[in-house]
């Protein structure tokens, strides 16, 4: 017996792309998977790197905020990263640009 799954797109720029090897990311995750469950995934696929940018609390040594939108809407007016995905759903991550 096979799960079902679904496949995401995350599009990324800067840092995470470089991270990535390219700008795009399609992504198979189980059908009902979160925002976290793809940070999560991400951040095993692709290693100690990562986990700045993926961390599950703002408290972890090197943790980066994210800036996430799925199709277009950030999550933080969504369910955070409690935000329930979708097959053909696309996911951009950006990482915070600081300067003056």
């Amino acid at each position: 017996m096979t799960t079902a799954t679904m496949t995401v797109t995350v599009r990324s720029i800067g840092p995470l792309k470089a991270l990535f090897g390219r700008g795009l990311l399609d992504v198979d995750l189980p059908r009902g998977a979160t925002v976290a469950d793809l940070m999560r995934s991400l951040g095993q696929d692709y290693g100690e790197q990562a986990s700045r940018y993926f961390a599950d609390e703002p408290g972890e040594a090197g943790f980066y905020r994210l800036r996430v939108m799925v199709n277009g809407r950030d999550i933080a007016v969504l369910g955070g990263r409690e935000t329930v995905l979708s097959d053909g759903d696309e996911i951009l991550m950006l990482t915070p640009v600081a300067g003056g």
